[in-house]
């Protein structure tokens, strides 16, 4: 009887990896769905936080669920919020961002996500909401994620201090 458990599961074991190689590539590696915070470093030489029509860095930290348990955390750079026509009319000011994304899961293994200055990040904004899409490539990798190499796309909404978002990985 053991021997027989054993032998479906390593039946089942083998399929996992044979049959989606055979069949080529699914999609994403990695399906992460973002919740946390942002927050707006200052760059007020009084200490104050950066208002929103300057250009600014901001922290991003929270869970990240979907692909493993993870958390996250971010540092993004937004250049000023000016009228943009790529922009809906709701969220008329916008503008070019950079972000770096380490997500550090529960089994110490770290993946590093970051974007480049060459307009793969964008937002939109009417100084509360803030609404970005950005791409990028895979930066680096520790545990699980050792050498990894690959590119993301991902999108993020922060209200007030509040942010959801979503981040897909194409692992090389």
């Amino acid at each position: 009887m053991k021997t027989a458990i054993f032998g479906v599961m390593a039946a089942l074991s083998l399929a996992l990896f044979v049959i989606p190689a055979a069949q080529g590539k699914r999609g994403p590696d990695l399906n992460v769905r973002l919740s946390g915070s942002s927050f707006i470093t200052s760059s007020q030489d009084d200490g104050s936080p950066t208002p929103a029509t300057e250009a600014s860095t901001s922290l991003q930290s929270g869970i990240a669920k979907g692909s493993g348990s993870a958390i996250f955390s971010a540092q993004t750079v937004t250049e000023q919020p000016l009228p943009d026509a790529n922009c809906p009319e709701a969220l008329p000011f916008g503008n070019d961002l950079t972000t770096s994304i380490v997500l550090t899961y529960d089994d110490g293994s770290i993946l590093s996500l970051s974007t480049t200055t060459d307009g793969t990040g964008s937002f939109c904004s009417d100084g509360v909401l803030f609404v970005a899409e950005f791409a990028g490539t895979v930066s680096g990798g520790d545990g699980r994620f050792e050498g990894a190499s690959g590119t993301f796309v991902g999108s993020a909404q922060v209200d007030g201090t509040r942010l959801t978002g979503s981040i897909s990985v194409d692992l090389d």
